[in-house]
C-alpha cells in the first residue's frame, strides 16, 4: 500500500507544475481572488485524484503495467485543464496553444527521464519502478521550469489579452498539439522495452524531441516578433490618426483665421467709409447727424 501511494503521490504532483507553466502566460490579468481559486481548485483536483487512483490500485482495478500512466494522464489532467480555460476565459485558442508548448516541454523532460532512468536505474526500468521514474521526472522539469517561464513570460501582454482579439489564434493555437500528436504517434512507444536500449533508438528518441524542442521555441519566438510587429503598426496607425487629426484642427484653424481676416477687412473697409461720412458731416455743420452717427456705430459695436 505505502508503495502504491507513493507512487500515486507522485504521479498527481506531477501534474501541478504543467498547471501552473499554463497558468503562467495569463498571470497578468488574473486578480488575486482568480489566483486563490485557481490555487484552490488546483489542490481539490489534486486531493481527488490522489485518493481516488490510490483506490483504484489499491483494489487491483488497475495495475502498474507499461503505459498505465501515460493513458491516466490524459485523464487526470483534463480536469487541471479545463478548471484554467473556464477561469480565465475566453482565451480558448490560446490556451490550446500554451497546452501544445506546455506538452512539448512535457514530452522531452519525459524522454530525457525515461534516458536518465534506463541508464541509471536499468533494473528499476524492467520491474517498472515507476517512483524512481517520476522522481527524475519532476526533478528535470522543476530544473527547466525557469527558461520555459523565461519563454512564456513575454507571450501575452494585458494589452494583447484585454484587446481585440486577433483571428488567427484560430489556425495558430492548435499547431503545437498538432506536433505533439505527430511526434507522440510516432511508434517510439510501441517498441519492444528491449529494443529500447538500443543506442541508434536512444540517440533518434534525442534527436527528435530536440527537434521539437526547437520547433516549439522558434514558435514562440515568430509569435512574439510577429505580435510586436503588428503592434508597432497599430501604434504607427494611432499616431497617424493623431497627426491627422492634429492636422485636421489645423486646418479648421487656417479657415477660421482667413474667416476673421475677411470679416475684419469688410470692418476696416466700413469704419473708413463711416469715418468719411463723419467727416463730411462736421465739415458741413451737420452735428446732430454726425452724433446720430456716432451712436448707431456704437450700438453696431456693442452688438458686435
Amino acid at each position: 500500500m505505502g508503495y502504491i501511494c507513493l507512487t500515486v503521490f507522485l504521479f498527481c504532483v506531477s501534474l501541478l507544475p504543467p498547471a501552473y507553466l499554463r497558468y503562467y502566460p495569463f498571470r497578468s490579468i488574473a486578480g488575486l481572488p482568480t489566483r486563490r481559486f485557481l490555487i484552490g481548485g488546483h489542490l481539490i483536483i489534486f486531493l481527488l485524484e490522489f485518493i481516488l487512483l490510490s483506490l483504484l490500485f489499491y483494489r487491483g482495478m488497475l495495475t502498474f503495467d507499461d503505459g498505465v500512466f501515460q493513458k491516466l494522464y490524459y485523464f487526470c489532467y483534463m480536469p487541471h485543464f479545463l478548471l484554467l480555460i473556464f477561469t480565465i476565459r475566453p482565451y480558448w485558442f490560446r490556451h490550446l496553444f500554451v497546452l501544445g508548448l506546455q506538452a512539448i516541454y512535457m514530452i522531452s523532460i519525459h524522454t530525457l527521464a525515461l534516458e536518465v532512468f534506463k541508464l541509471l536505474l536499468p533494473q528499476a526500468w524492467m520491474f517498472n519502478r515507476f517512483h524512481l521514474y517520476f522522481v527524475i521526472y519532476l526533478t528535470l522539469f522543476l530544473l527547466g521550469m525557469p527558461l520555459m517561464m523565461r519563454i512564456l513570460r513575454q507571450l501575452f501582454t494585458p494589452r494583447q489579452l484585454l484587446g481585440k482579439r486577433p483571428s488567427f489564434w484560430l489556425y495558430l493555437g492548435p499547431v503545437p498539439l498538432l506536433l505533439c500528436y505527430y511526434h507522440g504517434n510516432a511508434g517510439y512507444m510501441t517498441l519492444d522495452p528491449s529494443l529500447l536500449f538500443l543506442p541508434s533508438i536512444q540517440l533518434y528518441t534525442v534527436v527528435t524531441r530536440c527537434v521539437l524542442l526547437l520547433v516549439g521555441l522558434f514558435l514562440v519566438m515568430s509569435i512574439r516578433d510577429g505580435i510586436l510587429q503588428v503592434q508597432k503598426m497599430f501604434c504607427l496607425k494611432e499616431r497617424n490618426l493623431q497627426l491627422q487629426e492634429q492636422l485636421t484642427q489645423l486646418n479648421d484653424y487656417a479657415v477660421s483665421l482667413r474667416q476673421e481676416q475677411k470679416e475684419l477687412a469688410i470692418l476696416r473697409h466700413d469704419s473708413r467709409h463711416q469715418l468719411r461720412m463723419l467727416a463730411e458731416l462736421v465739415e458741413n455743420g451737420h452735428y446732430r447727424e454726425a452724433e446720430q452717427l456716432l451712436l448707431r456705430l456704437q450700438e453696431e459695436m456693442v452688438k458686435k
